[in-house]
C-alpha cells in the first residue's frame, strides 16, 4: 500500500510538472505572437545629424500596428533650410495593409494621406479623389524585411504606389544582410543583422545628399509635440 501511494504521489508530481512546462510554454508563445519592437534611428544627412526617425510595430496576432515618426531640420545648398515632420500609421492583417493615415509638414506646407480596404480592394484617398491601388497592398516595410519582396510599394507619405525591385546579399565580414530596394530614381540601401533585425539605411536624394539612418538604443521622439 505504501509504495502504491508513493508512485501515485510522484505520477501528480510529473503531472504538475508537465502542467507547469505547458503554461510557460504557451506564455512564450503568446510573447511571441504579441509583441512590441521599437526601432530608434539618428538620422544624417552628408554625415551631419539633422533629427531621428522612430518606428514602434506592435503584433497581436495577425493584426500588425505600426506608428512612426520622425523630426530632421537641415539646410540645401547651403542656403534654403527645411524643416520636415511626419507622422504616420499603418494598421495589416497578415502581410496585406488594410489601413493607414500619414501627415507630413516640410516647412509651413502640410500634406494629409490616407488609405483603406473596402470590398476586397484597397484605395487611397489622394486630392479628395480615392484611387484604387490593389487587393493586397504592401509599404515600404522595412522592419518586415521579407514584406518588401514585391513589385510594387506604397509610399504612405506620398499616396503612391511605387514599382520596385529587390537585391539581397550577405556579408560574411559583418555577417550582415545588405537589402537594396531599387526605385525608378533611386536606391534605399538597407542592413539586418543575423538576427534580421533593421540597422541601417541609406539612400542619395536629390540636391541634399546622402541620407543615413543608423540604429540606436536610446529612446527618441516620445517627449516632442504631435504635428
Amino acid at each position: 500500500m505504501t509504495l502504491v501511494l508513493k508512485f501515485l504521489k510522484r505520477q501528480r508530481a510529473v503531472a504538475r510538472c508537465g502542467a507547469i512546462i505547458l503554461l510557460a510554454c504557451s506564455a512564450s508563445l503568446c510573447a511571441e505572437e504579441d509583441a512590441t519592437e521599437v526601432f530608434n534611428f539618428k538620422v544624417s544627412l552628408d554625415n551631419r545629424e539633422v533629427g531621428w526617425h522612430r518606428f514602434v510595430v506592435q503584433t497581436d496576432g495577425d493584426q500588425l500596428t505600426v506608428s512612426s515618426k520622425a523630426k530632421m531640420d537641415f539646410t540645401v545648398l547651403l542656403v534654403k533650410k527645411v524643416s520636415y515632420r511626419h507622422e504616420a500609421t499603418e494598421t495589416w492583417l497578415g502581410d496585406c495593409l488594410q489601413a493607414f493615415e500619414s501627415e507630413t509638414e516640410r516647412n509651413t506646407k502640410r500634406v494629409f494621406m490616407s488609405g483603406s480596404m473596402k470590398d476586397g480592394d484597397f484605395y487611397v484617398n489622394r486630392n479628395e479623389e480615392e484611387v484604387l491601388v490593389s487587393d493586397c497592398v504592401r509599404t515600404f516595410a522595412y522592419w518586415r524585411p521579407a514584406w518588401l519582396d514585391d513589385e510594387f510599394l506604397l509610399n504612405v507619405e506620398t499616396g503612391k504606389y511605387t514599382p520596385v525591385s529587390l537585391e539581397v546579399t550577405e556579408d560574411r565580414l559583418t555577417s550582415m544582410t545588405k537589402r537594396v530596394v531599387g526605385l525608378p530614381k533611386t536606391e534605399i540601401h538597407l542592413g539586418y543583422d543575423k538576427s534580421g533585425n533593421w540597422q541601417t539605411l541609406e539612400s542619395d536624394l536629390k540636391i541634399a545628399g546622402t541620407l543615413r539612418y543608423q540604429r540606436i538604443n536610446e529612446s527618441v521622439g516620445e517627449t516632442d509635440a504631435k504635428l
